[in-house]
């Protein structure tokens, strides 16, 4: 029986700790402005058009929840094309010091194994402290100054020197060159960014734990969170100079080994089989080729392109790819739940990484370098953090990565920008600086409210989420665009017998609600739209001349967006008062036929198709719709479906 229970317990666990995404919402639930969110979109266009960067992935997160995300352009341009996609996975680069190793660092303070006041001395014998030129002064270097750069040490080493002297890799003989090398000026006098600071945190991590710092991370972070698609991978050269990995990511395969080689353990074991059973986001095909998921970065000397070897020298070169600095690869779903997790005092799901006042120290510039804007482990207001923008809350901290990456996280507005680039592919010769900045702006200033925007209805932005999931619409296609009419047809494509026909309806929606969707569908320029909309309007006590000014409004703007594309305008159809189903309704049988005398002076006067539907639907001499075509009074039943194909069917 205990043997039961144990084995219980433990399918119980790994099933809790199976990754599951931040609910996706639309802006609008969250209270962000959609169409302001498109300037962000064409900043990004902007510096794709520009050849600043080949793609990218925005993700805004709000309230815990997923607001945006969204692909652009392509994330290979070199040797051959490869689109962007949400799920590519990015190499982080400096983004890993906060990500990871920062993190990682207040555990261990949690744990009562580390203080911030501790001198890094105590945990790397022969590290040297500051002192002045002529000895008479010392300075301690301390825990703190590595994470908030302030101690001193030099921006970079001498990769190149170091390889030469040590070999490759060699992380001792990386902390050894640490240890000795001159300090810049004294601690806490100064904010100088290192990325030697991180390695030397990264020792001692190590050193403390008794762990790889993948291992460490690993157990202590994006396992716990469900960070799936998040892992630093080892590397090295290979007989013939080519960078290759040393182990397979975490997420290519249920028996991938999680840290430097070692054998994973027995629960660990259990919980990726599952993962990999029960977990859509694991992909049977990524075992064979885990790469395919990876936006490489810059092209080598020898024409190959680093693609899942940190871009970063020496995390590359010297550590092998498991580096305090760089190392971590990871993709925008997987950090806006860190992000959530960090916004929600250091849990998400059930699972806690940080405790409330930990997340607090971690996003709080300290006191004793209160004018040098570094957090301990984030960057608040130093001259890094340009990718804040302008709009966000003084609170507001995060971090950035050489190879493009960003991540802005505002407490106070309870928001997160993660905006994704591999701006070194296939060259390093462009900067992202002011595309992050003008990024956030855009995001911040679609922010418009601290609840959900009561435009529309839950199931309007639901359908909106799941168009977005569709392929985009292309040239080709056929578009049926309206309200519950067209939705419930479903699929229309199997009605006309062909394979480009896509269903844009949206129960309850309204004229104006369709106008608002339409860069959803003209950025495609379909070939064919086919428009009814209208009724529910009539619902709201509108006027038949407000409803059809709304049209021509929403004609116009097709015609201006997508003149390429055909299109038809139908009637609305007739209603059936006696049902008594829709009280709003009551006394409007007459508006539907008024309304359907507009919408032909509109299509007559823009030169589209109009197609009237009405007299197909009505009892004999009246303006009622038939009671065999409907089970409600509005809405139609098969029979009226095969009606109103067989007409469309004349235009296709």
């Amino acid at each position: 029986m205990k043997r039961f229970y144990f084995f219980f317990l433990t399918v119980l666990i790994a099933l809790q700790m199976t990754a599951q995404s931040l609910q996706r919402v639309a802006p609008e639930q969250v209270g962000i402005d959609s169409h302001r969110l498109k300037y962000a979109d064409e900043a990004i266009e902007k510096a794709i058009a520009d050849k600043t960067i080949p793609g990218a992935v925005l993700a805004v997160v709000r309230n815990g929840k997923m607001a945006y995300i969204k692909a652009y352009g392509n994330k290979r341009v070199f040797p051959n094309t490869e689109p962007m996609t949400v799920n590519t996975i990015f190499d982080m680069a400096s983004c890993s010091k906060a990500m990871s190793t920062a993190i990682c660092t207040h555990i261990l303070i949690e744990r009562g194994k580390l203080r911030l006041l501790d001198p890094v001395s105590l945990y790397i014998p022969g590290f040297k402290d500051w002192s002045s030129e002529d000895g008479k002064e010392k300075k301690v270097i301390r825990i703190a100054d590595l994470l908030t750069h302030t101690s001193g040490l030099p921006p970079y080493a001498p990769v190149k020197d170091l390889e030469e002297k040590y070999g490759s890799p060699n992380p001792d003989g990386l902390i050894e060159y640490i240890a000795g090398c001159k300090r810049d000026f004294k601690p806490q006098t100064d904010f100088q960014y290192s990325c030697l600071n991180y390695i030397t945190l990264q020792h001692i991590i190590e050193k403390i734990s008794g762990r790889s710092l993948r291992e460490f991370a690993r157990e202590n972070i994006f396992n716990v969170l469900g960070m799936d698609h998040t892992d630093y991978l080892p590397c090295k050269r290979n007989e013939a100079g080519h960078w290759i990995n040393t182990t397979s990511a975490y997420w290519a395969s249920p028996n991938s080994i999680p840290g430097n080689g070692s054998a994973i353990t027995e629960k660990n074991s259990k919980k990726r089989h599952l993962k990999k059973d029960t977990n859509e986001r694991i992909d049977k095909s990524v075992a064979d080729d885990w790469h395919s998921l990876i936006a490489p970065t810059e092209k080598q000397t020898d024409g190959s392109v680093l693609c899942g070897q940190v871009h970063d020298p020496l995390a590359r070169i010297m550590n092998g790819g498991v580096s305090g600095n760089a190392g971590v690869f990871s993709c925008a779903e997987d950090i806006a739940i860190l992000c959530a997790a960090l916004q929600n005092d250091g849990e998400w799901n059930g699972h806690r990484i940080l405790s409330p006042l930990a997340v607090k120290a971690m996003r709080t510039v300290p006191r004793a370098t209160a004018t040098l804007g570094r957090t301990l482990g984030w960057d608040n207001f130093s001259p890094y953090a340009s990718n804040n923008g302008d709009y966000f809350s003084p609170d507001t901290y995060g971090h950035t990565g050489y190879t493009g990456t960003s991540i802005v996280i505002d407490p106070m507005n309870n928001t997160s920008v993660i905006l994704l680039t591999n701006a070194v592919h296939p060259e390093d010769k462009h900067s992202v600086v002011r595309l992050r900045s003008l990024v956030a702006n855009a995001v911040a200033a679609s922010i418009v409210g601290n609840e959900k925007l009561t435009i529309y209805t839950d199931h309007y932005y639901k359908r909106i989420l799941q168009f977005q999931d569709e392929p985009a619409i292309n040239s080709q296609d056929i578009i049926m665009l309206g309200n519950s009419l067209t939705e419930n047809g479903g699929d229309w494509a199997t009605r006309f017998g062909k394979k480009n026909v896509r269903n844009r309806g949206i129960s309850g929606d309204i004229v104006m609600g369709v106008y608002d969707r339409l860069n959803l569908i003209l950025l495609g320029h379909p070939e064919k739209l086919f428009l009814l909309i209208g009724i529910n309007d009539v619902s709201h006590n509108l006027s038949t001349d407000s409803i059809a000014k709304m049209i021509t409004t929403t004609v116009e703007r097709i015609q201006r967006e997508s003149p390429e594309t055909k299109l038809y305008l139908q009637s609305l159809l007739p209603i059936n008062e006696s049902f008594g189903r829709y009280k709003a309704l009551t006394g409007k049988t007459e508006m539907v036929p008024a309304i359907n005398k507009k919408l032909e002076v509109i299509a007559r006067e823009h030169h589209i198709n109009f197609i009237n539907l009405f007299p197909l639907f009505t009892e004999k001499g009246k303006s009622i719709l038939r009671t065999e075509l409907t089970g409600d009074g509005l809405h139609l039943n098969e029979d009226g479906y095969k009606i109103w194909v067989k007409e469309l069917k004349k235009e296709l």
